[in-house]
């Protein structure tokens, strides 16, 4: 699957309330991601914007609908940015709080592996010690 926002959890569109201010953030459903692989660049209704549910890029703050195929088909987003694949019916904050759990399990990952290199480098550290004192005996 390429990580593109077509295809992430957290593309997003956003109903902002213009008196009061209070902002509905929905995920894209199966439907508006179909049209938008179609590279339909109105498939929104008028009173949403689309935006990256984690903060990386909103139309509200620079609408263009003429850079909404690029921005959501073909701009890759891997290592830049918080992609989270597409699993229709989950939430905005499911997906969050599985991401949360993605990354924290690669550092401690990470970690496990740290330790285990430390560990193996200062045995090998001290067999050499072992080595030159024994050739130094001789």
């Amino acid at each position: 699957m390429k990580q593109i926002c077509r295809n992430c959890h957290f593309l997003s569109k956003e109903y902002r309330e213009e008196h009061s201010g209070r902002r509905f953030s929905l995920t894209l459903n199966e439907n508006d991601r179909s049209e938008a692989a179609l590279k339909n660049l109105d498939f929104l209704e008028d009173h949403y914007v689309l935006k990256c549910h984690m903060g990386v890029w909103d139309e509200g703050v620079h609408p263009a609908k003429e850079g909404r195929n690029h921005l959501i088909n073909k701009t890759r987003r891997k290592d830049k940015c918080f992609f989270f694949p597409y699993q229709p019916g989950m939430l905005l904050r499911a997906a969050e709080e599985f991401q949360k759990r993605e990354q924290s399990e690669h550092v401690q990952r990470f970690d496990m592996y740290m330790r285990l290199g430390l560990w193996l480098a200062s045995i090998i550290l001290l067999a050499n010690v072992v080595i030159w004192i024994l050739r130094l005996t001789e």
